[in-house]
C-alpha cells in the first residue's frame, strides 16, 4: 500500500466508502463533544451544535485536503472519542475548552518533536494491544446500542429488527470477506427501517453563513470568554497531558486494527505517525482558536473502513476532505448524516465490531494461557472503570514479564 508520491491520482469507487464513513463518524462524534460542553457549560445559543459540526467538519475536511494532496501517508486529523466522557469533570475542574485545545496543541507537538510520544507507543505489547482493541470496542459496542435504544424510546420493534437485519448482514459479509459492505447496507437500513415504522429526518434546522472569529464563537456562542488567567491555564494542564496519553492509548487500537487486516507479507506501517500527529496538534490549535468543541486524534471512523477496503490512504482522504467542506459549507448533508440511526449504527458495525473482532483474532494467537488471562481481566477492568487502568496494568505486566525472562 505504499504510495509513491509522484503516482497519479487514481479514484476508486470503493474509496468513498471510508470517505462517506469518516464523515458520519466526525458529525456523530463533534455533535457528541458539542453537546456535553453545552450541557455542562449552560450554553444556550441556538443552534450551538449544529453549528459547531458545521465549523468543525470545514477545518478538518480542509486540513485533511491540504495534507493528502502534499503527503501520501499522512493519517487525517479526527476525534478524540474517549475525552468526551470526561467533560463533566473537566468544566466542574475549571476547564477551559479553548486553553485545553491550545495546551493539547503545544503538548503534543512538543512531544512528537522530543519523541516521548513514540516512547509511549513503543511501550505497548501484544497484552497492551489486544486489551485496548477490545476495551475499545466493547465500550463503544455498548455506547452505540444505549443510544440506538434511546432514540426508539418504547418502540422496541423497529430497534430489535433494525440490529438484527444489520447483524445478520456483518455476519455474512464478514464470513465472505466482504465486511467494508456494512457501511453500505447501515446506511441504506437506517434510514429505511425508521421510516417505515415513521421516524422523519429533522429538516428544520436553519443556519447562516459559518463565521471563524474566535471573538464571536468565545465570547457570543460559547459566551465563556477566551479563559486567559492563570490559575484556569494551570488547572488545565494535567488533562491536557491526560489528552496526550489518551492519543496512544487510541493510536495503539488503531494500529491492532491496521496491522491485523494486513497480510503477512505486507507488515509494513504506511502512516507516518510523527508527521500525523504534527497535523493532529495544529489542527487542534486552529480549531480552539476558531471556536471547535472536539479535541482531534486520529481519524479512527476513516481508518478502520479504509483498511478493511484496502485502498490507499491518499485517495480516499482527498475524498474526505472533499466531502466534509461541502456537507459544512452546503449544511444540507449533516441533517441527513446526523441521523441517529444511521450515525450510532454506522458506528456501531462499521467501527466498535471490528475493533472487537481485531481483539478476539488478535488474543487467539497468543500462545501462552497466561496472556489470555492478562486480557481478559485487563479489559473488564477497562470496560467497566477505565482504559487508562487497562494501559497501566498490561504495561507493568509486559514490561515485568521481559524481565523475568532476561533473569531466567
Amino acid at each position: 500500500m505504499i504510495i509513491n508520491k509522484k503516482d497519479s491520482i487514481k479514484f476508486n469507487l470503493l474509496d468513498f466508502i471510508p470517505a462517506l464513513s469518516g464523515l458520519i463518524g466526525k458529525i456523530a462524534l463533534v455533535s457528541s463533544f458539542a453537546y456535553m460542553w453545552a450541557i455542562q457549560l449552560d450554553i444556550s445559543y441556538p443552534g450551538f451544535v449544529f453549528e459547531n459540526v458545521r465549523l468543525e467538519i470545514i477545518i478538518g475536511g480542509a486540513i485533511t485536503l491540504i495534507m493528502a494532496l502534499i503527503s501520501h501517508n499522512t493519517s487525517p486529523p479526527g476525534t478524540l472519542a474517549p475525552l468526551v466522557v470526561l467533560i463533566p469533570s473537566m468544566v466542574s475542574f475549571g476547564v477551559h475548552p479553548l486553553i485545553l485545545s491550545i495546551q493539547i496543541g503545544i503538548f503534543g507537538i512538543i512531544f512528537v518533536k522530543t519523541k516521548l510520544f513514540h516512547k509511549i507507543l513503543d511501550l505497548a505489547g501484544n497484552i497492551s494491544k489486544t486489551s485496548l482493541a477490545l476495551v475499545f470496542g466493547i465500550s463503544g459496542t455498548i455506547f452505540s446500542l444505549e443510544k440506538i435504544a434511546d432514540f426508539f424510546g418504547s418502540k422496541l420493534l423497529p430497534l430489535i429488527i433494525l440490529i438484527l437485519v444489520l447483524a445478520i448482514a456483518f455476519i455474512v459479509l464478514h464470513i465472505n470477506k466482504k465486511s467494508w459492505l456494512i457501511i453500505v447496507a447501515a446506511t441504506v437500513f437506517s434510514f429505511v427501517i425508521p421510516y417505515i415504522f415513521g421516524f422523519r429526518v429533522i429538516e428544520t434546522i436553519e443556519y447562516a453563513a459559518i463565521n471563524f472569529s474566535p471573538s464571536y464563537w468565545w465570547n457570543d456562542v460559547w459566551g465563556i470568554g477566551f479563559g486567559l488567567d492563570f490559575l484556569t491555564i494551570i488547572r488545565t494542564i494535567p488533562f491536557a497531558l491526560f489528552a496526550i496519553l489518551l492519543w496512544a492509548m487510541d493510536t495503539v487500537s488503531v494500529l491492532a486494527m491496521i496491522d491485523e487486516s494486513k497480510g503477512e507479507e505486507d507488515k509494513h506501517n504506511d502512516i507516518d505517525i510523527d508527521k500525523s500527529f504534527d497535523v493532529v496538534s495544529v489542527r487542534n490549535l486552529i480549531g480552539g482558536v476558531c471556536g471547535g468543541s472536539q479535541t482531534s486524534s486520529l481519524w479512527r471512523s476513516f481508518l478502520i473502513p479504509l483498511y478493511m477496503v484496502k485502498r490507499p490512504l491518499r485517495f480516499a482522504a482527498i475524498l474526505l476532505g472533499t466531502l466534509c467542506i461541502i456537507a459544512g459549507v452546503t449544511s444540507e448533508p449533516i441533517k441527513y448524516l446526523s441521523f441517529p440511526p444511521l450515525i450510532w449504527t454506522i458506528l456501531l458495525f462499521g467501527i466498535f465490531l471490528p475493533f472487537v473482532i481485531t481483539g478476539i483474532k488478535s488474543a487467539r494467537k497468543l500462545q501462552k494461557p497466561t496472556d489470555m488471562i492478562f486480557i481478559v481481566a485487563f479489559t473488564i477492568v477497562g470496560v467497566a472503570i477505565s482504559p487508562i487502568i487497562t494501559w497501566v496494568c498490561s504495561i507493568i505486566t509486559e514490561k515485568a514479564g521481559m524481565l523475568i525472562k532476561k533473569r531466567a
